[in-house]
């Protein structure tokens, strides 16, 4: 088993500790109350996963909450050694990634696959600077040229994940409206290039959801499934939404996008005929 603290792990220990606590009537002063060196807000950031805890912490506060037997064996089983991999901490413009999209971040770090969704554009790891460019500028937040650059410079960092060791195991699908949205032809031109030229990769299943699938090959919302080297059987979910992408923690959601992936594969081109599609697509453009 992995021995490092992988993001994963370390949102799934601050749920347990958080869950331990509600289960037992005791609010985050209650445990943290005459233990040195810890606060109600401290312990508050490890249960969202927003600071580690070494081992000796973790143990000193379990011994200070009295939690014994197999819960705390439960407990310590998720802690490691390291910290989770922070790839853009040192990044100059670290400080405007939101804790939310630095959680995305973590987990996409570590994740060993991925399935992908998005209704109307491609997906984010196979994007072109250009392309990514266009969607982060259409974006309802309106971004200024700086965000746009600095978001872009994310995304196209994100994307070493398809070719550097360990390698992500990437099943995208898009739908066949990204074909027909473009606000330049050559932009979307050099995007259909670089997605036929990554569909090549190994690792990476790119797949189209044609117009004629009709409702069945189509979801409300963008939609991303991870799983985990050190958690093959379960996973985490992201559900697109106003604003970014909303986290879905619960088995029962990942069993819910497992079903909703299941039928849009079922909808889908094969990889073979998606590669035909694009190509007819860049004959038109060029």
């Amino acid at each position: 088993m992995n021995k490092d603290l992988s993001a994963i792990r370390q949102i799934r220990l601050g749920d347990e500790l958080r869950a331990w606590r509600l289960e037992n009537n005791k609010t985050l002063a209650d445990m943290t109350a005459g233990l040195k060196g810890w606060s109600a807000g401290r312990l508050s950031r490890i249960e969202r996963a927003l600071q580690p805890i070494s081992a000796t912490d973790l143990a000193t506060l379990l011994d200070h909450s009295g939690v014994t037997g197999q819960e705390r064996e439960d407990l310590e089983s998720l802690l490691g050694a390291s910290p989770p991999k922070q790839w853009w901490r040192d990044l100059d413009f670290a400080n405007s990634i939101t804790a939310a999209f630095s959680e995305y971040l973590a987990l996409e770090a570590d994740a060993a696959q991925m399935l992908n969704y998005f209704p109307s554009a491609f997906p984010g790891l196979v994007q072109t600077e250009g392309y990514a460019k266009e969607m982060i500028a259409a974006g309802l937040s309106a971004p200024n040229e700086e965000q746009i650059e600095t978001a872009t410079e994310v995304r196209m960092l994100r994307q070493r994940r398809l070719t550097e060791d360990p390698t992500l195991a990437l099943e995208a699908y898009f739908g066949e409206v990204a074909l027909m949205v473009a606000g330049d032809h050559k932009v979307l031109a050099d995007q259909i290039r670089h997605t036929i030229k990554v569909a090549q990769y190994p690792n990476v299943t790119i797949r189209m959801i044609p117009l004629s699938a009709g409702r069945q090959g189509i979801l409300t919302s963008g939609l991303v499934l991870m799983r985990f080297p050190d958690d093959p059987e379960d996973g985490f979910v992201f559900i697109e939404a106003v604003g970014g992408m909303l986290p879905r923690r619960t088995g029962r959601d990942v069993r819910r996008a497992e079903r909703a992936f299941s039928r849009l594969h079922r909808c889908a081109l094969s990889p073979e005929d998606t590669i035909t599609a694009l190509e007819r697509k860049l004959e038109e453009l060029t």
